[in-house]
């Protein structure tokens, strides 16, 4: 048998230790270790127990075929919404691992996650730097996921086959429910251990992420009774996932053309755009509306002392306050740097000042998570602020922004971490 090099396993031993899984938290190791047992466990048992049948694998092969020539023939486009959506990205590989889950017996199922995910590691993540334990991870979150909704498929009596009527529905629901929180649940999970976010989790306000995966599971359904009845109906899923994907790119490119990247609010031109249409409607409906332009007092200071990654996570953090503060439909944007603008419709002069304080307070309240184990913390934040008011003191946008970025200027040198508005004739 052929040795190793030394060099060479010293090689794979230093990249294995340089992975960012070991600073992360005992917690979080000890979760993502536990999810890989699990998965090496149903494996194993998958292997021992399942039966194979030469049907089984020429549905196996199908599959697996349909999803190698799905991803080459759309690698530029898929590619590019990764590019355009680097901070999350949700894939199609779930219309065939859903489908191996309700048709093959498990130990088939197992090979077609690993090759799919083997795929997508040497197709899409590796040339971006990517890191091969996190592509471990959710191919091991998959394989539990279907492994989770063939129990389900089982306890319908379809082993190999679908109940007949209402049944089959039922039994396909039942799984895919099943399938999508336990995948979904798995990933997000270690998300929250990692990051430990004070919004929501994710999945549950990324509804067009949630349509697409809901949208994948429909059409796997639709594939694994095209295996079941008529295997050669099983190309034309491929039509229809190419038109899903292009619609799903559509709308990304949408998105990025008016979301600022690092805080997930509108961009300068987006704000601009729906702060007109805004003003507008409250000149129609004789409203009264508020103009605040935020500005994080000695931002640079955070830069330097803890770095740039950590300084988006602070405007990250700002712009998480400000969601959560204001309403749906009040217009808050980035202006760029550390300075955001929000437009509070029918809303009077004294109530966005009280707005103003609670935005103020729950700045100097924010604590942003480093990876320095010197300084783990970002506390101590302040901002300041500038408004201004319509109809009292302009009606136009711009006029409005002119004021308050004047009044932001007298709360900076009034010093720091203040609203401030001047009323016509007199001060706040």
């Amino acid at each position: 048998m052929a040795r190793v090099p030394h060099t060479e396993k010293s090689s794979v031993a230093a990249r294995l230790r340089q992975w960012p899984l070991w600073s992360t938290s005992s917690g979080m190791v000890g979760f993502v270790l536990s999810v890989h047992a699990v998965a090496l466990a149903l494996g194993v048992r998958a292997i021992l127990t399942s039966q194979i049948d030469s049907t089984s694998v020429v549905w196996f092969v199908a599959l697996l075929g349909l999803a190698i020539l799905f991803e080459e023939g759309t690698l530029r486009v898929e590619k590019f919404r990764i590019k355009i959506r680097a901070t999350r990205h949700t894939d199609m590989t779930s219309v065939w691992t859903f489908a191996a889950a309700i048709v093959l017996a498990p130990s088939l199922t197992l090979p077609l996650v690993v090759l799919i995910q083997v795929h997508t590691w040497y197709r899409y993540v590796k040339a971006r730097g990517g890191i091969p334990y996190r592509t471990a991870f959710t191919g091991a979150s998959i394989w539990i996921a279907c492994v989770a909704a063939r129990s389900v498929m089982d306890l319908f009596g379809a082993r190999g086959a679908l109940p007949m009527g209402v049944g089959a529905v039922i039994a396909v629901v039942c799984a895919m429910v099943v399938y999508s929180l336990m995948n979904t649940g798995l990933i997000y999970t270690a998300v929250c251990i990692g990051s430990r976010p004070a919004s929501p989790p994710p999945f549950l306000t990324m509804w067009q992420d949630n349509l697409l995966e809901l949208a994948t599971l429909c059409l796997a359904a639709l594939t694994a009774l095209a295996l079941l009845f008529e295997p050669w109906m099983t190309v034309l899923v491929i039509p229809a996932m190419v038109i899903m994907q292009r619609s799903v790119l559509s709308k990304e490119l949408q998105e990025a053309a008016t979301m600022d990247a690092k805080t997930g609010l509108l961009n300068a031109l987006a704000w601009q755009q729906a702060a007109i249409a805004e003003l507008e409607r409250s000149a129609r409906n004789d409203k009264q509306a508020a103009m605040l332009i935020i500005d994080m007092d000695n931002f640079k200071l955070i830069n330097d002392t803890y770095g740039h990654l950590v300084g988006d996570s602070v405007l990250k953090a700002v712009a998480d306050v400000l969601t959560d503060e204001l309403r749906g439909y009040d217009v808050i944007g980035r202006f760029g740097g550390e300075e955001f603008v929000a437009l509070l419709a029918d809303v009077s002069p004294l109530q966005a000042l009280d707005i103003s304080d609670r935005i103020l307070q729950r700045v100097r309240d924010l604590r942003v998570p480093t990876r320095d184990p010197d300084k783990p913390m970002v506390t101590g934040m302040s901002a300041s602020i500038g408004m201004s008011g319509y109809p009292q003191q302009a009606s136009q946008v711009d006029d409005l922004l002119h004021i308050a970025d004047a009044a932001l200027y007298t709360a900076k040198r009034e010093g720091r971490d203040r609203v401030e508005y001047s009323y016509i004739g007199g001060g706040r």
